[in-house]
């Protein structure tokens, strides 16, 4: 059985977030399951999931870190910003001079203003701005702070740029290869996108989809055993249990990916009596953020500064009964089915609640390679 915290997956490209979560949900059994912030389908690298009860904890995380290892392809412009899009500009590509171009980078670093791009899931009106490209309609888009740390230069092509990019949270790779290209004196996008890093969730503990697929079935052959499709051969999985017991070992505990979190530890009388009523002991002196309520190491809840109460952990909230249901997803709709833009969406049911004898089918959305959109929250 697999305890509440993160799973991070290096995902591959050519599928979405979403999809992600979809065949992780369906391998464990564990119905709320949430994604801490998109990938585009094209990209790949670090994607951090939350498991059961962390789904609650998302918003504490410190994720303003963000490493990203970027293609620029030079000489075109996409309307999307990156290769899945059409043409939309060609230009010269002027001779490529390693110490001008490091130069240029140089002029990156620091906060400045960006303008989200127009395939991206940022809302205007309650509308994705994605939506607004498809149907061909303008909207205004104010910019919006970032943070650029430092940007690497690691190889210099042709046509081409190799970089690794280390920013802040909400800052789009895309932006930055357009960018990039019009300092330059021609016009860029967006060939490869690989996420390195985001907060304290990095590569090195990321779990690749042909291991995960290995794990539960014996096979890396990955798109016949987690999303063979509607007419793919169905490889049979093994037990969940042997499954999770596997999958134990790739799961960070909440308690220490909040680790940057002061804590509160609770007597058992205390405890129980959060637990009861809700009520926040005091934060400790001096605490301004939000702060861990713990029993032993096990987290009951999270305190917030001007919140005297807050739902412990492992009990329904307010927006869980609205949907009809608590934790464990029954008498409405399952946990995770229509959540937001952070957590992902629904997913397939297993056949069964202790096995799995075939993979599950993952169907995709009508055009997939823009449907999220924001490769950098």
């Amino acid at each position: 059985m697999i305890e509440d915290g993160f799973l991070v997956i290096d995902k591959p490209p050519g599928i979405t977030s979403h999809d992600v979560v979809a065949v992780v949900r369906a391998v464990t059994g564990i119905k709320k399951v949430g994604h801490t912030g998109t990938l585009d389908p094209f990209a790949t690298g670090v994607l951090p999931l939350a498991l059961g009860n962390a789904t609650r904890l998302i918003q504490y995380l410190d994720e303003d870190r963000k490493v990203y290892d970027a293609v620029v392809r030079l000489g075109t412009a996409t309307d999307t910003g990156d290769h899945t899009g059409a043409t939309i500009a060609e230009a010269p590509v002027p001779a490529l001079n390693r110490a001008r171009i490091e130069g240029i980078l140089a002029g990156f670093v620091g906060t400045r203003m960006q303008t989200p791009p127009k395939y991206s899931a940022v809302k205007v009106n309650g509308r994705p701005l994605y939506e607004y490209a498809r149907r061909g309609e303008e909207v205004h888009v104010e910019p919006r702070p970032i943070r650029i740390d430092r940007i690497e230069l690691l190889q210099v092509g042709d046509e081409t740029l190799r970089v690794v990019i280390h920013c802040g949270r909400g800052t789009y790779a895309r932006v930055i290869a357009e960018e990039i290209g019009e300092a330059l004196g021609t016009v860029g996008h967006l060939e490869e996108l690989r996420r390195n890093a985001s907060g304290n969730f990095e590569l090195d503990r990321a779990l690749s989809f042909p291991r995960l697929a290995d794990i539960v079935a014996g096979d890396q052959a990955w798109h016949s055993v987690l999303k063979p499709g509607r007419d793919g051969e169905r490889v049979p999985w093994r037990p969940r249990d042997e499954v999770t017991a596997k999958l134990a070992d790739w799961i960070t505990p909440s308690r220490v990916a909040l680790k940057h979190l002061p804590t509160v530890v609770l007597n058992p009388l205390d405890a129980r009596k959060f637990q009861q009523t809700g009520k926040v002991p005091p934060a400790p002196e001096g605490v301004t953020t939000p702060w861990l309520l713990l029993e032993g190491d096990a987290i009951v809840g999270v305190g917030v500064p001007g919140q005297a109460t807050a739902t412990p952990l492992g009990q329904p909230t307010e927006r869980d009964l609205r949907r009809g249901g608590g934790n464990s997803g029954r008498g409405g709709r399952p946990q995770g089915r229509g959540n937001d833009r952070r957590s992902g969406g629904g997913a397939p049911r297993s056949p069964n609640p202790s096995t799995l004898s075939e993979p599950v089918v993952v169907r995709r959305t009508r055009d997939p390679a823009r449907r999220e959109g924001d490769e950098t929250t």
